[in-house]
């Protein structure tokens, strides 16, 4: 009974220690998303124009982004 307890326990904390560590890989928190959450227009433009970034692409993706909110009739 302990040793399955044991077992019990240790696989929590390696599930505990890997979520906690995808938090780290993650994004930081000062991402900004200009189609806000749950949206993947901006980042579809910036995966199709890859590339360096730049303050153009940036422009250029924003407005992508908009049109196609506006073409689904998400704003």
């Amino acid at each position: 009974m302990i040793i399955k307890f044991h077992l019990i326990l240790r696989k929590l904390i390696l599930i505990v220690t890997i979520v906690s560590s995808l938090n780290i890989l993650s994004c930081s928190n000062d991402y900004i998303d200009p189609d806000g959450n749950n949206v993947f227009f901006y980042e579809e433009c910036l995966h199709i124009n890859r590339g360096k970034f730049t303050n153009e692409l940036h422009q250029e993706c924003a407005e992508y982004s908009k049109k196609q909110m506006i073409k689904h009739n998400m704003i």
